[in-house]
């Protein structure tokens, strides 16, 4: 019964529109990935369980699926985003979440693989 009650207030927050800053859109992008993420995981999960012997046995692929596709879609989201925490453009501050960036350097001990993200970015 809990979980019902959890349910139904998640249910009709989601009703209600949030007011958006100019940076907020990025965010907005990564949950909406995130979320097709989540019902593609769904259905691919859904689809699987179908292909087994014993489908209603098998319930645990779908939430597999989930939460394999709200992991990827969100990964995503923030691979496609802005790529620096804050943007620069015509004079308006844009705040975002920075995009990893991975490369090998060489370093006097050999090659070592180093993450960076760009933190402000801008154009002028």
């Amino acid at each position: 019964m809990k979980t019902l009650k959890v349910m139904v207030v998640a249910g009709m927050l989601a009703l209600f529109p949030a007011q958006a800053s100019a940076g907020d859109y990025e965010v907005q992008n990564v949950m909406d990935d995130a979320l097709y993420g989540a019902g593609v995981g769904a259905l691919v999960g859904l689809g699987l369980m179908l292909l087994t012997d014993k489908p209603t046995d098998n319930w645990n692929y779908v939430s597999r699926g989930l939460g394999v596709g709200i992991i990827v879609g969100a990964a995503y989201g923030v691979y496609r985003s802005k790529g620096a925490f804050a943007q620069i453009e015509d004079g308006q501050i844009n705040l975002g979440m920075p995009s990893p960036e991975f490369a090998l350097r060489e370093t006097p001990a050999g090659l070592d693989l180093v993450m960076t993200t760009n933190m402000i970015g801008g154009r002028f």
